[in-house]
Order: C-alpha cells, then structure tokens, then sequence
C-alpha cells in the first residue's frame, strides 16, 4: 500500500514491538491476577445474551 492509501484507510496500522516477548511469561500485578481469580471462582462469569 502507498502513503496515500493508507492515510484514506479507516483501519490503523499497528507494529508489535518484539522486546514485549518477553514480559508474556511473567505477572506483572499478582495481587490483583489473584484477586480477579478470586472473584471468577465465586461469582463466576457474566451471563451472555444469545440471540
């Protein structure tokens, strides 16, 4: 695509940065990943509409 075609697209272009790769296997908030995990057990996931 050209410079010109891409400014006229409505949909944006987005580059993945590699060096992210790294933080994939590590967590980053645990307090709150175990708080969430918590809260999943208990209440459990919000219902969905089906249509």
């Amino acid at each position: 695509m050209t410079v010109k075609e891409l400014n006229k697209s409505k949909t944006p272009i987005v580059k993945i940065n590699k060096t992210l790769d790294k933080l994939a296997a590590k967590v980053l908030f645990p307090d709150k990943l175990e708080e969430a995990n918590r809260i999943l057990k208990t209440v459990g996931l919000p219902k969905t509409k089906t249509s």
